[in-house]
């Protein structure tokens, strides 16, 4: 009786230990490390995403930055991250650990960067850029409303210590131009070149060009601003530097652009493309054979096929976002790998996954909607 019952708590023992490793080798690995920024308080919050597609809260701290942060880049070098805080004017740095996903600032104990020197010749900084080369950052400065004496949209630029990530304004920095009028600015763009600085203009309806000089000194470009619209809000540059895209917000359309030798912008043949209500953020995948806009008032994700700069609606698009409440997409961004597209919903503090079909499809994952900490604004996934 005794052999009897040892052998059988054996084979309850094996059993449970080979249940528990069942499952252990059911939880996905994790494809990469992605961090959003939004509405709610003041950092960065970890996720991991899983190879499923599925995003879980990371085994990490989130990491303290100035009030209030919107925007985020991603060093070409991989290993440092910018954070652009408005309300404070400032830009933080982080290093990242590419095994860990944990962030620390650079430097040692040294406080955000100022976008200016003074709160009066800049503010409200709310988008990022950095050249190819990793040499220089771009802040986009909204500005303030006037009068004449608040302080105007401005573009500051900082020399990258690519060693040590650190952040020096080259001479000069805030630079002001008549086409950036406060406070109309909404986002800034590099081509992958380096060397062309592209902003929408919001309400103007325009979008300012830029060259960068070796020096990191932006001049606008003959010809600009570039009359695009009606509210140019988000923008996207294919990965070969051919091709621009903007949302024109109360037109409810994509405006499509060539992109000449010199940086200037000409319209491609049958643009604007008409998207749904509210487009405010577009992306492309890799290869910028794919284009996904996030509409706000149409609650959805409009996609499309892309040749030579025209685009072509996908069979199903546009997707929706969730089935009720308001989700006031404000983001929208494809993975590393290509295969999954995750759009910020800042009104219900989620975000939203799909697979990506060689279609151009997308099928909502089984886990989605991820609920977060905070209102998303941005998604910044590491490679």
């Amino acid at each position: 009786m005794k052999a009897f019952i040892a052998i059988a708590t054996l084979f309850i023992t094996f059993l449970f230990v080979g249940c528990l490793g069942s499952s252990k080798s059911s939880v996905a690995p994790t494809l990469a490390f992605a961090y959003i920024v939004g509405t709610g308080d003041n950092s960065i919050h970890a996720l991991d995403e899983k190879s499923t597609g599925e995003l879980q809260s990371a085994t990490l701290p989130a990491f303290s930055t100035n009030p209030r942060p919107v925007a985020m880049v991603l060093h070409p070098s991989k290993n440092f991250i910018y954070v652009a805080n408005q309300t404070a004017g400032t830009v933080s740095g982080f290093n990242l650990d590419h095994t860990t996903g944990i962030l620390t600032p650079v430097g040692t104990a040294l406080p955000p960067t100022p976008v200016c020197a003074s709160a009066s010749a800049c503010s409200n900084p709310l988008s990022l850029a950095v050249n190819s080369a990793g040499t220089f950052l771009f802040v986009l400065n909204q500005g303030a409303v006037p009068p004449a004496t608040a302080a105007p949209a401005t573009i500051s630029v900082f020399s990258i210590d690519t060693t040590k990530g650190l952040l020096t304004p080259i001479a000069g920095s805030p630079f002001s131009f008549a086409s950036l009028v406060a406070p109309n600015p909404q986002f800034l763009s590099i081509a992958p070149n380096g060397n062309t600085l592209y902003v929408s203009n919001g309400p103007s309806g325009t979008i300012s060009a830029f060259s960068v000089a070796a020096s990191g000194t932006p001049t606008e470009i003959a010809g600009s601003p570039f009359t695009a619209g009606a509210f140019m809000a988000g923008m996207a540059v294919d990965s070969k530097g051919q091709f621009l895209y903007a949302t024109d917000t109360n037109n409810n359309k994509i405006a499509s652009f060539s992109i000449q030798g010199s940086g200037a912008l000409s319209p491609v043949a049958g643009s604007p493309f008409a998207t749904d209500l509210g487009p405010v953020a577009v992306t492309l995948d890799s290869a910028g054979a794919t284009l996904f806009c996030a509409n706000s008032a149409g609650e959805n994700v409009s996609v499309f096929k892309t040749s030579s700069g025209a685009l072509t609606q996908v069979a199903g698009s546009p997707f929706a976002l969730v089935a009720s409440g308001n989700p006031q997409p404000s983001f929208v961004v494809v993975d590393p790998s290509n295969t999954f597209l995750y759009v910020a919903n800042q009104g219900v503090r989620s975000i939203v996954g799909f697979t990506i079909h060689t279609d151009g499809t997308l099928s909502p994952l089984p886990t989605s909607p991820f609920f977060q900490a905070v209102g998303p604004q941005w998604i910044l996934i590491t490679p």
